[in-house]
Protein backbone atom coordinates (compact mmCIF):
# COMPACT_ATOMS: atom_id res chain seq x y z
CA UNK A 1 0.00 0.00 0.00
CA UNK A 2 2.57 2.42 -1.17
CA UNK A 3 1.21 6.14 -0.15
CA UNK A 4 -1.49 4.97 2.06
CA UNK A 5 -1.03 6.16 5.72
CA UNK A 6 -0.64 2.67 6.57
CA UNK A 7 2.99 3.44 5.12
CA UNK A 8 3.44 6.54 7.53
CA UNK A 9 5.23 6.48 10.30
CA UNK A 10 3.35 6.45 13.54
CA UNK A 11 3.43 8.72 16.78
CA UNK A 12 6.11 6.05 18.50
CA UNK A 13 8.22 6.55 15.58
CA UNK A 14 8.31 10.10 14.91
CA UNK A 15 10.09 12.77 15.99
CA UNK A 16 9.03 16.61 16.97
CA UNK A 17 10.76 17.98 13.88
CA UNK A 18 8.70 15.84 11.75
CA UNK A 19 5.32 17.04 13.04
CA UNK A 20 5.88 20.58 13.64
CA UNK A 21 4.16 23.54 12.01
CA UNK A 22 7.49 25.18 10.46
CA UNK A 23 4.83 28.17 9.40
CA UNK A 24 5.37 30.12 12.71
CA UNK A 25 4.14 33.59 13.60
CA UNK A 26 7.52 34.85 15.58
CA UNK A 27 7.31 38.43 16.84
CA UNK A 28 9.71 40.67 19.17
CA UNK A 29 8.99 41.55 23.18
CA UNK A 30 8.21 45.18 21.86
CA UNK A 31 5.35 44.09 18.63
CA UNK A 32 2.09 45.59 20.00
CA UNK A 33 -0.50 43.22 20.86
CA UNK A 34 -2.62 44.82 18.00
CA UNK A 35 -0.24 43.68 15.88
CA UNK A 36 0.32 39.91 17.22
CA UNK A 37 -3.18 39.24 17.13
CA UNK A 38 -3.04 40.40 13.54
CA UNK A 39 -0.54 37.85 12.42
CA UNK A 40 -2.05 35.12 14.54
CA UNK A 41 -5.27 35.87 12.34
CA UNK A 42 -3.97 35.61 8.94
CA UNK A 43 -1.70 32.53 9.84
CA UNK A 44 -4.44 30.81 11.28
CA UNK A 45 -2.17 29.81 14.11
CA UNK A 46 -2.85 29.79 18.08
CA UNK A 47 -0.25 31.04 19.38
CA UNK A 48 3.14 33.22 18.29
CA UNK A 49 6.45 32.85 19.23
CA UNK A 50 8.18 35.68 21.63
CA UNK A 51 11.95 36.55 20.06
CA UNK A 52 15.18 38.11 21.45
CA UNK A 53 18.05 38.15 18.95
CA UNK A 54 19.17 38.92 15.68
CA UNK A 55 16.02 37.37 12.77
CA UNK A 56 18.42 35.28 11.47
CA UNK A 57 18.97 33.48 14.83
CA UNK A 58 16.00 34.09 16.92
CA UNK A 59 15.54 32.41 20.72
CA UNK A 60 12.44 31.65 21.86
CA UNK A 61 11.96 33.76 25.42
CA UNK A 62 8.00 33.52 25.53
CA UNK A 63 4.52 32.46 24.05
CA UNK A 64 1.38 34.53 23.49
CA UNK A 65 -1.43 32.45 22.85
CA UNK A 66 -5.17 33.63 21.49
CA UNK A 67 -6.45 33.21 25.12
CA UNK A 68 -3.39 35.97 26.16
CA UNK A 69 -4.73 38.51 23.85
CA UNK A 70 -8.34 38.22 24.83
CA UNK A 71 -7.37 38.42 28.50
CA UNK A 72 -5.66 41.37 27.61
CA UNK A 73 -8.37 42.56 25.95
CA UNK A 74 -10.86 41.80 28.05
CA UNK A 75 -8.94 43.72 31.07
CA UNK A 76 -9.72 46.79 29.03
CA UNK A 77 -7.37 49.03 30.85
CA UNK A 78 -6.00 50.03 27.53
CA UNK A 79 -5.87 49.18 24.09
CA UNK A 80 -3.97 46.14 22.29
CA UNK A 81 -2.04 48.87 20.21
CA UNK A 82 -0.69 49.56 23.83
CA UNK A 83 0.30 46.78 25.07
CA UNK A 84 3.88 44.96 23.97
CA UNK A 85 4.20 41.60 23.61
CA UNK A 86 6.29 40.72 26.90
CA UNK A 87 3.68 42.48 28.62
CA UNK A 88 1.37 39.75 27.97
CA UNK A 89 3.84 36.81 27.40
CA UNK A 90 4.42 33.00 28.70
CA UNK A 91 7.98 33.85 29.95
CA UNK A 92 10.09 30.72 30.00
CA UNK A 93 8.33 28.68 27.40
CA UNK A 94 9.11 24.94 27.24
CA UNK A 95 10.94 24.57 24.29
CA UNK A 96 11.25 21.05 22.28
CA UNK A 97 14.20 20.06 20.06
CA UNK A 98 13.18 18.82 16.95
CA UNK A 99 15.37 15.34 17.75
CA UNK A 100 12.75 14.58 20.51
CA UNK A 101 10.48 11.19 20.32
CA UNK A 102 6.54 12.67 19.76
CA UNK A 103 6.13 10.95 23.15
CA UNK A 104 8.60 12.14 25.18
CA UNK A 105 7.25 15.97 23.87
CA UNK A 106 3.78 14.85 24.83
CA UNK A 107 4.83 13.90 28.44
CA UNK A 108 6.82 17.06 29.03
CA UNK A 109 3.77 19.53 27.38
CA UNK A 110 1.24 17.51 29.69
CA UNK A 111 3.36 18.15 32.72
CA UNK A 112 4.19 21.83 31.88
CA UNK A 113 0.20 22.19 31.05
CA UNK A 114 0.68 23.61 28.09
CA UNK A 115 -0.86 22.98 24.49
CA UNK A 116 1.66 24.89 22.45
CA UNK A 117 5.72 24.61 22.34
CA UNK A 118 8.42 26.34 20.57
CA UNK A 119 10.74 23.94 18.32
CA UNK A 120 14.40 24.20 18.10
CA UNK A 121 17.23 22.62 16.32
CA UNK A 122 20.30 20.90 18.27
CA UNK A 123 21.98 24.04 18.37
CA UNK A 124 19.08 26.17 19.82
CA UNK A 125 17.77 27.86 16.63
CA UNK A 126 14.11 28.43 16.45
CA UNK A 127 12.44 26.53 13.27
CA UNK A 128 8.38 25.58 14.42
CA UNK A 129 5.91 25.07 16.88
CA UNK A 130 4.95 21.89 18.25
CA UNK A 131 0.80 21.64 19.78
CA UNK A 132 -1.24 18.89 21.05
CA UNK A 133 -3.82 19.53 17.77
CA UNK A 134 -0.81 18.68 15.99
CA UNK A 135 -0.10 15.23 18.17
CA UNK A 136 -3.97 14.44 18.01
CA UNK A 137 -4.20 15.04 14.28
CA UNK A 138 -1.24 11.97 13.94
CA UNK A 139 -2.79 9.99 16.20
CA UNK A 140 -6.27 10.64 14.19
CA UNK A 141 -4.05 8.90 11.25
CA UNK A 142 -2.61 6.02 13.44
CA UNK A 143 -6.10 5.35 14.11
CA UNK A 144 -7.56 5.44 11.11
CA UNK A 145 -4.33 3.38 9.26
CA UNK A 146 -4.89 0.87 12.12
CA UNK A 147 -8.62 0.86 11.52
CA UNK A 148 -8.05 0.51 7.52
CA UNK A 149 -6.22 -2.51 8.37
CA UNK A 150 -8.62 -4.19 10.22
CA UNK A 151 -11.22 -3.73 7.26
CA UNK A 152 -8.51 -5.27 5.18
CA UNK A 153 -7.74 -8.22 7.04
CA UNK A 154 -10.86 -10.44 6.14
CA UNK A 155 -10.10 -9.61 2.47
CA UNK A 156 -6.81 -11.25 3.00
CA UNK A 157 -7.99 -14.25 4.85
CA UNK A 158 -10.25 -14.83 2.01
CA UNK A 159 -7.94 -14.35 -0.75
CA UNK A 160 -5.09 -16.59 1.07
CA UNK A 161 -7.70 -19.37 1.43
CA UNK A 162 -9.07 -19.15 -2.37
CA UNK A 163 -12.43 -19.87 -3.35
CA UNK A 164 -14.79 -21.39 -1.45
CA UNK A 165 -14.96 -25.08 -1.47
CA UNK A 166 -18.08 -27.20 -2.39
CA UNK A 167 -19.08 -29.67 0.43
CA UNK A 168 -17.77 -33.40 -0.28
CA UNK A 169 -20.85 -35.74 -0.36
CA UNK A 170 -21.20 -38.48 2.16
CA UNK A 171 -18.96 -36.71 4.75
CA UNK A 172 -20.21 -35.73 7.69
Amino acid sequence: MVGSSLDSPGVASMNVGELCSRDLVAVATTTPLSEVARLMFERHVGAAVVTLSPLEQPVAIGVITDRDITRAQLDGARELAEISSDEVMTRDPLVLCEDDALEEALGRLRARGVRRAPVTTAHGVLIGVISVDDLIAQLARDVSALAHLLELQPISEALREGPPRSPVKGSR
